[in-house]
């Protein structure tokens, strides 16, 4: 490759980099500060209020995940999930991406799915932050009155 194509292909190659990283900053600065808290690390509360795991949320291109970022209180870091089907059967918990493809609408996230890996369940859900400390998520199967609500806490 001689230089002048070098320093075009070098050139644009970072021109693009530059328009990614634009389009990224872009797409965050749009969510308003109630979708932003729904960003962080959050202990997960038990139906009977003792805590459970803890989960990891982020953005990756625009759509909110979380993943397993501390096993619950019982498991070890080698615990797999032996009740999930598909890709997640028999993978390790701790790591596994049990919050998928949320997207913004008005100050909530929804239309992803969530995977209990106590049960292995496969979920439709809602996210939405309770101020800066609390997230709200409504796990349901078919329609939103069938669920169950939960409410995680912010780990500082």
């Amino acid at each position: 490759m001689n230089i002048p194509r070098l320093k075009c292909f070098l050139t644009a190659t970072l021109a693009c980099s530059a328009l990614a990283f634009a389009i990224t900053a872009c797409a965050q600065e749009q969510l308003t500060p109630k979708l932003q808290n729904a960003i962080g690390r959050w202990q997960v509360i038990n139906n009977d209020g003792t805590p459970g795991g803890q989960v990891e949320t982020y953005l990756e291109n625009g759509a909110l995940f979380g993943r397993v970022s501390g096993v619950r209180p019982g498991r070890t870091p080698d615990s797999v999930c032996d009740k999930c089907s598909g890709e997640l059967k028999n993978q390790h918990i701790l790591g596994m991406v049990i919050i998928r493809s949320f997207h913004p609408e008005g100050d909530d996230w929804v239309g992803g799915t969530v995977v209990d890996p106590e049960n292995g369940k496969e979920y439709k859900g809602k996210i939405w932050a309770i101020g800066k400390d609390e997230l709200g998520m409504r796990g349901f199967v078919g329609i939103s009155l069938i669920g169950r609500t939960a409410t995680w806490t912010r780990i500082p």
